[in-house]
């Protein structure tokens, strides 16, 4: 396994079996009574069971044939950027279950998993659609509010890419070179100075003379956090001014503050392959966009890719980490939600997206995930995400 790929990132491969629940849903007047009697307070803790005690939702991996459930729909958040995945597994399953068109709320990651993560019941989501992983602190607020029994599945990999408006010059970039252009403050002489550079070539005699203006995800989006890891501190690393610091509170800042001279342009929230083609129509030769890789497989006909290093972000250089600004695609789940083994539960249909998710037609080589775009984990890691699956095991970052 490479350097710098972190273990429990990845996913499985075998094919799970299809159990089809039960298409008529039972639920007792009582209960849909005392739910609807529940202040929003109470209602936001655990399920209430049949005999009138308090159910610990998901206790079996086997779903329950009744379906006592408080919400009709899955609430699903998370990364505007994996809304083609996310579809695809929806329409699968109401290809084969009976359940109603889920709620889809795309705000951006870090968004997504706060809204999850701040508490159990019917009010709070059920699933977060994740470009960039699920961090200590985060988990921590989960735990915080009673959200235990988080589970992550990895489904492929992905990447993030710098792309330009087709017809503009190609160049090749690195994370040093991104760095020196859009940090705010950069080594200079030893010391640390307001960012100069004004022009590429300014930052690689290779690079074109042409101005720099650089387009980025928005604050809360996966992209923009795996961007600030893989690019900004990637392009401090080993810079002797930064190591010298010994402090990473001090250190982070000096690589991820950006300058603020109308250099950088920041993405709005929910921003689309539209909003960045259109960002890009406008702006001048030279102007670079970072997206995310399913982004710019959607908007070929606009763009152009840089290659980062000399390596193009081809689904081959991905897989063997070649590419170096590769990303994995997650979805966390909230086991709290499932119902247990009575049936009493949030909402039905959390067993059964992970299920679709870990499908070797769906995440496996050949699978509909890779005609969308995505890069299939290795057969080992497709194994052990299919484990998670089946045995509802809980996520430690």
């Amino acid at each position: 396994m490479p350097g710098g790929v972190e273990e429990g990132r990845f996913g499985g491969a075998g094919s799970a079996a299809r159990t089809r629940p039960a298409r008529r849903r039972v639920v007792p007047a009582i209960i849909a009574f005392c739910l609807a009697a529940l202040p929003a307070a109470a209602q936001q803790n655990v399920p209430v069971t049949a005999s009138g005690g308090l159910g610990r939702g998901g206790e079996s991996p086997t779903p329950p044939s009744a379906d006592l459930t408080a919400r009709e729909q899955l609430w699903i958040v998370g990364s505007a950027t994996m809304q083609s995945i996310t579809d695809a597994v929806i329409e699968r399953l109401r290809r084969d279950y009976v359940m109603p068109q889920p709620i889809i709320q795309l705000e951006g990651t870090r968004v997504a998993i706060k809204s999850f993560c701040s508490g159990v019941g019917p009010q709070f989501p059920d699933i977060v659609a994740a470009a960039d992983r699920m961090t200590s602190s985060e988990l921590q607020r989960c735990v915080e509010n009673d959200v235990l029994d988080v589970i992550e599945v990895t489904v492929a990999l992905s990447a993030i890419v710098v792309v330009t408006k087709k017809g503009n010059p190609v160049f090749d970039v690195s994370a040093r070179m991104v760095y020196r252009t859009v940090a705010e403050q950069v080594p200079i002489g030893g010391e640390f100075a307001p960012n100069p550079h004004k022009s590429w070539r300014e930052t690689r005699k290779d690079a074109p003379d042409l101005p720099i203006q650089v387009i980025i995800p928005s604050t809360g989006a996966g992209t923009r956090s795996t961007f600030d890891g893989r690019f900004l501190q990637g392009g401090c690393r080993h810079v002797k001014e930064i190591d010298a610091i010994f402090a990473a509170a001090e250190r982070v800042p000096l690589c991820i503050t950006l300058r603020g001279d109308g250099v950088v342009t920041e993405l709005p929230e929910q921003a689309s392959g539209d909003n960045v083609a259109a960002a890009l129509a406008q702006a001048p030769p030279g102007t670079i966009a970072i997206v995310a890789r399913l982004v710019y497989l959607a908007n070929q006909d606009k763009f152009d890719v840089l290659p980062v290093k000399g390596v193009e972000p081809s689904s081959e250089k991905i897989a063997n980490y070649d590419y170096e600004m590769f990303e994995f695609l997650r979805y966390y789940f909230k086991r709290a939600h499932m119902r247990d083994n009575s049936g009493v539960g949030v909402v039905r249909g959390i067993r059964e997206f992970m299920g679709e998710l870990v499908k070797d037609e769906a995440f496996a080589e050949g699978g509909y995930l890779e005609r969308l775009g995505l890069v299939p984990l290795a057969p080992e890691w497709r194994a052990q995400q299919q484990t998670i699956v089946r045995r509802l095991k809980r996520f430690a970052p």
